[in-house]
């Protein structure tokens, strides 16, 4: 049974038997919602049971000349998932079972259980009763602004959508459709979900819309075979052998987050990145900061284009240089305390160069030996 002009005959009917079963469907307008125990209202209509529970007039009741007295209250009737009314819409009332034991088994209660989507818009469908006061202007509530930039999404065939009354969105698609951007003959019937937080500007919020990844605020797309038109916000690939396919030209299942910045956090353990083929990082700047320490490791590492490219300037072993700069600075350091000790007559003085010579001569092949292993296997630089 379906009642626009109730009264107060739903308050009765919420504790009286109905034999016949089923519930009965009536509608109210929102005066208030109950969200918190803080509310006046919260311990009178049950407390936790009262949450999401608006106080509402019946429809042929004026704004202007309702009383405290004359509102009646509907219990929230969404379980897992709620969407909250706003003062001045139209909700959709139940009478259904009551948690209360009573002597009558069949004793119901009043629920609201959807809102009525008199302008078809997610933003808000609030109904002013012009026809009973005469005012044209919707209260939605002391904080709710009524915002003319919000666009409902335009709907596929099939499609599931779910969204929010702030311009954020859920959306479920694979359907092929004339307006539909990413779905064509190539990937129709394959799964798309977009979930997208701030809408494009408008110059109106009654059109239908669809989703951009370079104009909404924050969007994550799960794509299966579907080309996104992602914008990169960095071009540069010199550090690759064989450049990756750009994000506007892979038609492979792919994740896509978009926003203005991506914070990624893990408060009690590690942040894992595991790739099969590669895994790219291109920033203007790019900053490394270890607490213990930061490893690399791979069979080659590059340092600079050319590096990669060429490989011909290997970095050079810290501890197998220094140690080979010792032992020639001791050879050479002998040289230098020979000459700086060497006597006057001349005929002494070549004895003496002639012996030190020969005594350093053959360490020299010695060390020239050790020069190719100072060179590291695995980096390179330019």
């Amino acid at each position: 049974m379906y009642n626009l002009g109730f009264g107060t005959s739903i308050a009765a009917n919420a504790n009286s038997s109905n034999g016949g079963g089923g519930s009965t469907s009536l509608y109210g307008r929102v005066v208030h919602v109950i969200l918190d125990p803080f509310d006046p209202d919260y311990e009178k209509y049950g407390s936790s049971q009262s949450i999401n529970g608006v106080l509402y007039k019946p429809l042929n009741t004026p704004t202007e000349e309702s009383k405290e007295s004359d509102l009646l209250f509907a219990y929230c009737g969404g379980g897992n998932m709620k969407r909250i009314p706003l003062k001045g819409e139209i909700v959709k009332l139940e009478l259904n079972p009551t948690e209360e034991r009573t002597d009558n088994p069949s004793s119901k209660k009043t629920y609201w259980v959807d809102i009525v989507s008199i302008w078809n818009h997610p933003h808000h469908n609030a109904y002013p009763d012009t026809y009973q006061s005469g005012d044209n202007n919707n209260q939605f509530g002391s904080d709710f602004i009524e915002a003319a930039s919000i666009n409902p999404l335009q709907a596929f065939p099939g499609d599931t959508l779910l969204e929010g009354r702030h311009g954020q969105s859920i959306r479920f698609t694979g359907t092929k459709y004339q307006s539909n951007p990413w779905i064509d003959s190539t990937n129709n019937g394959k799964p798309l979900t977009i979930i997208s937080n701030g809408q494009i500007e408008t110059d109106n919020g009654v059109d239908s819309i669809v989703e951009d990844v370079n104009e909404d605020s924050s969007t994550m797309y799960f794509t299966s075979e579907h080309i996104i038109p992602l914008l990169q916000a960095s071009e540069k690939r010199a550090a690759w052998k064989e450049e990756p396919i750009k994000a506007d030209k892979y038609k492979e299942s792919q994740i896509i987050l978009n926003s203005g910045r991506l914070y990624f956090n893990a408060k009690d353990n590690d942040i894992l990145l595991s790739s099969k083929e590669g895994i790219g990082l291109n920033s203007n700047t790019i900053s490394l900061d270890g607490e213990e320490y930061i490893g690399l490791d791979a069979d080659k590492i590059y340092l600079g284009k050319i590096a990669l490219e060429r490989e011909d300037e290997p970095v050079l072993l810290g501890q197998s240089t220094t140690d080979l700069l010792e032992d020639f600075l001791k050879q050479f350091q002998s040289l230098i305390r020979d000459m700086a000790s060497m006597p006057p007559a001349p005929p002494a003085a070549i004895a003496k160069m002639i012996a030190t010579s020969n005594a350093i001569l053959p360490e020299i092949p010695k060390l020239k030996q050790r020069l190719p292993l100072l060179h590291s296997k695995k980096v390179y630089t330019e």
